[in-house]
């Protein structure tokens, strides 16, 4: 750089600028400019000195968001990501945030780059949350605004997911379309099984994705008639109706002009330029060339820098998210780092800029027989993340992480290591240098960059590559373990190993890459020689020593694991030396595209539209993200934001609380603790009040849970807000060992209370009179809500000194009384208003109820609206989970299985809660359809340092039918008979009672299963079973069927509910205390006022549930809110005929309208209002039926699963709206799978805080979690004569039937054991995970053979 002797420097535009004074570095910015000579103010120190730049530089960003452009200089703080903008300032309030690390897929959008492969801009799906905001200079972004709307015409997108009803709660539905809709754009006419592996991304806990799926995938080439009939395959014009006005072309945001305000103005992006954004502690740099950024390293290679990519690494570590860093470098616009080059004869180059998508699609579609491993890597790649964190993140960035954390399992590391991938690597001064992969690890990357790599091209013919990866969760998964393989073998020498192998292991310790002794021994051996492959497995085994970890899988399995999966490649390898039963072993499970059948069962056209399958009303405002949930509401002026400061010690005192260093950062408002709340520090509603419950708004002394809300910070924004928590310092005393295991708590009698024992007969003298007995421990465990929309609370101080409330609730009591408690203000003075909620599933039952009360004392004490919004990590930390039980029972039964009595203790783990009675409704629901003459039922209640137990879909009861099927599946096994004959020898009939008082009527259960038989020809499908399972020793079927019963309880429910008629056009709106939350209550309560009424759905609204109207209204849970609430309507609609009935007699022929017109004349009063008031003689009102068949095969050497196919019969009466309850059905048993197979949380045993608590850990269902066959069908000519015109409901009735699966892995597991000659019983705990299923798999190293 120039000297300072004349007082100015003279820099390029690839210079930077040091202050003569303090060295602060600068890059030249528009300014004031005096014939090429730049006047600067140092932004450092101060210094006014002077400068001549040449070239052109930048200081904002310009970026187009649905067409418009938008310019941002340093307002922003440069952490701010895309998401975030777009929804503080207001652009996009339809794309969601819940997760914010990549892992739910609310927030995506598409976004314009540069495809490497073609050089050209490509439009990708990526999440929002993600990308940041000033690495989106020169994009053209696209959100779900921009696609249509329902005033200007929808996309055909939005269009077809709603007519498939592929909208519930409709949080996710924004994401799912601009999934879809990113795949169009790329590939217009998509196979259906394109559709399906490119649905990886978005989570959805309502609709159990079918309806979502089908929707999609009826866009497909090859999509059957039975999808098409909604719409087919469309033209490339349909996708998207804007177009570039100066080209005429479909705009890529590029072009050399474009519109401003209705002119066209210069782009600022034609030529591509250099970036440097000052920020008050922050730098932003974006270099366009590797020259541009050298210089960059080497001065900033000592201080706190992050190279900017994809930033999407901070989902799995933290400490790499870019607000921990004072300088950021976006290296997106440097194109040298896009290098592809596949041509050279022995080998081929990706630059470090390569998303993982574009190196997918180059393994995909190269043809090269120099790359055997290409159509390996591309698949293993197809499992890394999910389609959207792929669009955005380079395999560089990947291998950055695996650099850091040298104990991360990469997939992308792995598969490249195996064929022994060189990087190279430019330092600061610009000098290159090549690197193998395991030299990699060690190499301090400060003031370096990768640059790109190069992978091998092979001249041989008998190199075998293969790779392997066994995961909690199928899709969006990070790896238990995974591994690649690389021999060189002559098979027609008994696959003799020609050169040194390599073995690439991952997932096992952080300092294991290479089973380097077993790729010693295997040099010059025949892989297919039974004694070599033994030998080789001995030596491995002894090479894998596998980390602890809180939330790894166990070391045990994970060594067997990585044992397996290299015992299938040996197979895979020597397939014709292997038996033939031996030889599936070497296969992987491949899952083909999903198909089903919904049978939507009777209609009864004499109360149409009752009945019929109607879409619901609300869906295309759902599909057009147009629906406006609690936190997309508009700001209100002044309005400030508002987060929970939680407590990091799970059994401890808080001796002080000093927030001092958050109150210092710009934009915190207040720190609200409990000494400042106006009323009382209570948030529990009245007549829960129990007095050792956890009761405090805000604790401020004994901490019973790691998670409990201790203080309350406000800002001006909501970033600032959540982030600025981490500025509270809290100093615990006390301080001990969380109690988080049940286990532990039950052999310390952390015990609460008790409820019962149920009694029925003498069980204790049947026990012992019974021929048979047999006794056991199964286990449920603890599951997550999962509701997308996190819980919310808007709170707007009146100008009358009250307080109005908009809260995501499922229950406006509770909020309405932890107002008015926090502020001491009468409820009178309160408004509570719930338009919908972005899912519930219980978990906003009563949880959202501090979470306002909370965030009124903030509106209270500052006197301006605010807004909390939880974040997904802070929501999974303070929320109770679904209650974990523990069954441990004896049961004694006959030579034919007839039971003859049950002596069983259930403990439930309610978290920290001191005093209970409760039995969570297991006792009403344990003996399931089964009768037996003598019962004793106990259930014990457990405390632990977690937060207090909240309802999920099915509370207690599906856990307690899992717990009573367990236990007549101990006895079938015993006794070694049929499980489906035992079951059904004691099946309840007509004239039962149920251990919970309930009176069998109308039992539908006998002739339910045998119709299910019939249907599914149960004697063919359990034969093919066991045919394949003779035939496949590795690969193993099972088979099950499995009951249900659902009792429905009315007794007690209330549900205000009026209907109002507008006398100028006749329109009517509807008021009840219900919450619509996806489950169809609206659309339900429409279609039975158009049916009494004789009028159009058109003419029905149903308002927001408010206290206005909807007062003492209880809990929308339990799926029977909507059974009491369309009676309430049909009561109304009774109530208003009869008073309109006078006006309408004087009338001839006339219609809605002239009555409508005569009864205002005649003033009658145009409202309607009914409360019911139902008493049952017994516990519940009616009962609900079901029945499952489910086919399942299993990987006995990974535990990996696929649920081939599932046959769902299920009593539904004559449904209300048959398409929805379909929907109902199809989402409640994919919960219950997630239940029973995939979720639980864990905990520090020493903090007791929350490991699962975010996405990377806790893995609820996503697609291909679902059955590869799918039939429901819903029971005809079975009308319910005690529902509303015939009904049942159907939310909750399916979750236990999740289950069903669980029991067909024991099954497969079952015929695994029978292998070595164990039929012994076992428990298959809940959930049945790959780790459980292989451990339970017995394998046994010996038995790792070719077979015979």
């Amino acid at each position: 750089m120039p000297s300072h002797e004349t007082g100015k420097e003279k820099v390029t535009m690839t210079s930077l600028v040091k202050c003569p004074m303090c060295s602060m570095s600068h890059l030249p910015l528009k300014g004031n400019l005096d014939r090429g000579t730049y006047a600067c103010t140092c932004e450092n120190c101060g210094h006014f000195f002077k400068f001549q730049a040449v070239g052109d530089l930048k200081s904002s960003i310009t970026l187009t968001i649905n067409g418009q452009s938008y310019n941002i200089g340093n307002e922003y703080n440069p952490a701010t990501s895309l998401l975030e903008y777009m929804r503080q300032a207001g652009i996009s309030r339809g794309t969601k945030g819940c997760c914010f690390e990549g892992g739910c897929g609310v927030c995506l959008v598409t976004v314009k780059f540069l495809d490497p492969l073609t050089n050209k801009p490509r439009l990708y799906t990526i999440n929002s949350c993600c990308l940041q905001l000033y690495t989106c200079d020169g994009l053209e972004i696209t959100t779900i605004e921009g696609l249509g709307d329902t005033r200007d015409g929808l996309h055909p997108v939005q269009d077809r997911l709603a007519k498939f009803d592929g909208a519930q709660c409709g949080f996710c539905t924004p994401g799912q379309v601009m999934n879809m809709y990113g795949l169009l754009q790329n590939n217009p006419k998509p196979t259906m099984q394109e559709v399906e592996d490119s649905f990886d991304s978005t989570i959805c806990r309502c609709t159990g994705y079918r309806s979502i799926l089908d929707a999609m995938k009826s866009f497909a080439v090859d999509a059957p008639p039975t999808l098409t009939k909604k719409g087919g395959v469309i033209d490339i014009e349909e996708l998207d109706g804007k177009m570039c006005k100066k080209t005429g072309k479909a705009c890529i945001g590029h072009c050399g002009s474009h519109v401003k305000n209705g002119e066209a103005v210069s782009c600022e992006n034609s030529v591509p330029r250099p970036l440097h954004i000052v920020y008050d502690q922050a730098q932003w740099f974006k270099p366009l060339t590797l020259a541009e950024l050298t210089p960059l390293l080497k001065q900033y290679a000592g201080q706190s820098y992050r190279l900017i990519f994809g930033n999407t690494g901070f989902g799995v570590y933290g400490e790499v998210g870019p607000w921990n860093y004072s300088i950021l470098i976006d290296i997106r616009g440097v194109q040298q780092l896009y290098t592809v080059d596949l041509t050279p004869s022995d080998h081929i180059t990706f630059g470090a800029n390569v998303s993982l998508t574009a190196l997918k699609e180059a393994f995909e579609s190269t043809t090269d027989p120099g790359l055997p491993y290409a159509k390996a890597f591309a698949t293993h790649l197809g499992l890394v993340a999910s389609n959207s964190i792929r669009n955005l993140s380079s395999w560089s960035g990947n291998l950055a992480l695996k650099n850091l954390h040298n104990d991360f399992a990469s997939d992308v590391y792995t598969i490249l290591e195996t064929v022994g991938t060189q990087l190279t690597i430019v330092d600061g001064d610009g000098v290159s240098k090549q690197y193998s992969l395991v030299d990699f690890l060690s190499v301090d990357l400060k003031g370096k960059v990768i640059v790109s790599m190069t992978l091998p091209k092979y001249n041989s013919s008998d190199v075998i590559i293969r790779t392997s990866k066994t995961s909690h969760r199928l899709q969006l998964c990070h790896a238990h373990v995974t591994s690649g393989y690389n021999f060189q073998v002559d098979a027609n020498n008994n696959y003799l190993v020609k050169s040194k192998p390599s073995i690439v292991i991952q997932g096992i310790n952080g300092q294991l890459v290479h089973a380097v002794q077993t790729e010693a021994f295997l040099v010059n051996k025949n892989l297919a020689d039974p004694a070599v492959l033994q030998n080789a497995l001995t030596v491995l085994s002894g090479e894998i020593v596998p980390d602890s970890g809180t939330v790894l899988a166990s070391p045990t399995y994970r060594k067997s694991l990585a044992i397996g999966q290299f015992y299938k490649f040996a197979l895979g390898v020597c397939q014709n030396k292997c038996s033939a039963r031996f030889a599936s072993g070497g296969l992987d499970l491949v899952r083909p595209i999903m198909t089903g059948t919904q049978d939507l069962g009777t209609t009864d056209p004499s109360v149409y539209p009752v009945t019929e399958s109607m879409m619901k009303v609300t869906a295309y405002n759902l599909t057009t993200g147009e629906v406006r949930f609690v936190a997309d509401q508009s700001p209100r002026q002044g309005q400030l934001y508002a987060a929970p400061v939680l407590s990091t010690q799970g059994n401890a005192k808080i001796q002080s609380i000093d927030a001092s260093l958050a109150l210092q950062i710009p934009g915190v408002v207040k720190f609200i603790q409990a000494k400042d709340i106006p009323g009382r520090n209570f948030w529990r509603p009245r007549g829960l009040e129990a007095p050792n419950l956890i009761k405090d708004l805000l604790s401020s002394g004994q901490v019973q849970y790691a998670g409990q809300p201790i203080g309350i910070l406000v800002a001006e924004d909501e970033v600032t807000a959540q982030s600025s928590r981490y500025g509270v310092q809290v100093t615990y005393t006390d301080i001990k060992p969380a109690l988080t295991d049940i286990e532990q708590a039950i052999q310390q009698k952390s015990f609460i209370g008790r409820a019962g024992p149920a009694v029925r007969g003498n069980a204790t003298a049947a026990m012992a009179a019974a021929p048979h007995r047999v006794s056991g421990t199964v286990r449920c465990s603890d599951q997550y809500n999962f509701h997308l929309e996190n819980q919310a609370a808007l709170c707007v101080p009146t100008d009358t000194d009250g307080m109005y409330v908009m809260a995501t609730t499922q229950w406006l009591d509770p909020v309405i009384q932890a107002v008015s408690h926090a502020l001491g203000m009468s409820e009178s003075k309160i408004t509570v208003e719930t338009q919908r909620i972005g899912g519930g599933f219980g978990g906003k039952g009563s949880y959202n109820a501090p979470v306002a009360g909370m965030c009124a004392v903030a509106a209270y004490l500052t006197k301006r609206p605010v807004l909390m919004n939880l974040d997904l990590h802070t929501n999974m930390q303070f929320q109770g989970k679904r209650t974990l039980f523990v069954f441990e029972y004896e049961v004694g039964f006959d030579d034919d299985g007839k039971l003859i009595a049950i002596i069983a203790t259930t403990y439930a783990d309610l978290g920290a809660q001191d005093s209970s009675s409760s039995d969570e409704h297991t006792t009403a629901f344990i003996d399931n359809v089964y009768t037996c003459p003598n019962w004793s039922y106990t259930v014990q209640l457990v405390r632990t340092n977690k937060p207090v137990s909240t309802a999920v879909r099915a509370p207690g009861t599906a856990p307690a039918i899992f717990g009573m099927e367990c236990m007549i599946d101990h006895v079938a096994t015993y006794l070694k008979k049929d499980h489906l004959a035992v079951r059904k020898l004691n099946f309840m009939k007509d004239g039962d009672m149920t251990l919970g008082r309930m009176l069998i009527e109308n039992c539908l259960i006998s002739d339910l299963v045998a119709q299910l038989e019939t249907d599914i020809g149960i004697a063919s499908r359990i034969q093919a079973v066991n045919d394949f399972n003779k035939n496949n020793r590795w690969k193993k079927r099972g088979f099950h069927v499995m009951p249900n019963k659902y009792a429905m309880g009315w007794s007690g429910r209330k549900y205000a509910t009026s209907l109002f008629v507008n006398h100028g056009d006749g329109s009517v709106h509807l008021c009840h205390g219900g919450i619509d939350m996806g489950q169809g209550i609206n659309t339900k309560a429409i279609q039975c006022a158009a049916y009494k009424l004789g009028i159009p759905v058109s003419l029905i609204e149903v308002k927001p549930t408010s206290t206005i109207v909807n007062t003492n209204a209880d809990v929308s849970a339990g799926s029977t809110t909507t059974d009491i609430v369309c009676l309430s309507i049909l009561k109304c609609c009774e109530d208003l005929l009869e008073r309109m009935a006078p006006s309408k007699a004087k009338l001839k022929n006339p219609t809605w309208q002239d009555i409508v017109n005569q009864s205002y004349r005649d003033l009658v009063d145009l409202r309607a209002h009914y409360q019911p008031q139902i008493r049952d003689k017994y516990s519940s009102h009616y009962v609900c039926w079901g029945a499952c068949a489910v086919e399942v095969e299993i990987d006995v050497l990974t535990g990996q699963y696929q649920i081939l196919q599932v046959d769902y019969l299920n009593d539904t009466g004559t449904s209300l709206n048959p398409e929805l309850d379909m929907g109902q059905l199809e989402g409640g048993f994919i919960m219950g799978c997630g239940l029973f197979l995939l979720e639980s949380m864990k905990f520090d045993p020493v903090t007791g805080q929350p490991l699962t608590d975010g996405t990377w850990e806790y893995k609820p269902p996503l697609g291909k979690d679902l059955p590869i066959k799918f039939n429901a069908k819903f029971m005809r000519n079975v009308p319910n004569p005690s529902g509303v015109l015939g009904s049942k409901i159907v939310g909750e009735v399916p979750v236990s039937n999740g289950a069903c699966v669980l029991f067909a892995l024991k099954r497969a597991v079952e015929a695994a054991r029978a292998e070595q000659n164990n039929t012994d019983w076992f428990p298959f705990h809940a959930p049945a995970t790959v780790e459980s299923i292989q451990t339970l798999c017995l394998n046994d190293l010996s038995q790792y053979t070719f077979g015979s």
